[in-house]
């Protein structure tokens, strides 16, 4: 099994991405709607690197210690959901911040 405390670190970055893809939308948003994506200057682009860089990075270290793993083996076949589920939330947390 993966050890309690991993597992809660995964939560924690987790919840971290999560807030970075709220973040990472909500700055696309106002591009978007504009229909100027492609023409901002490079401040607006580093600070989309600087969101979705880490929030990738966490997601990753995530999806790899939430679900429970066998000592020495692959996932659960409750890991599958729980990867799911994460997925689904970094989803709806980017989907929201571009909604607002």
């Amino acid at each position: 099994m993966t050890p309690l405390i991993l597992r809660i670190l995964g939560a924690v970055a987790e919840l971290g991405s999560a807030v970075l893809c709220w973040f990472l939308g909500s700055t696309l948003a106002s591009p978007l709607r504009q229909d100027r994506l492609f023409s901002q200057n490079k401040a607006q682009y580093a600070l989309l690197a600087f969101l979705f860089v880490p929030a990738l990075v966490l997601a990753v270290v995530a999806l790899f210690w939430v679900p429970p793993r066998v000592s020495g083996g692959g996932p659960l076949p409750e890991g599958r959901r729980w990867r799911l589920v994460l997925v689904l939330v970094l989803l709806a947390a980017f989907l929201i911040g571009l909604a607002r």
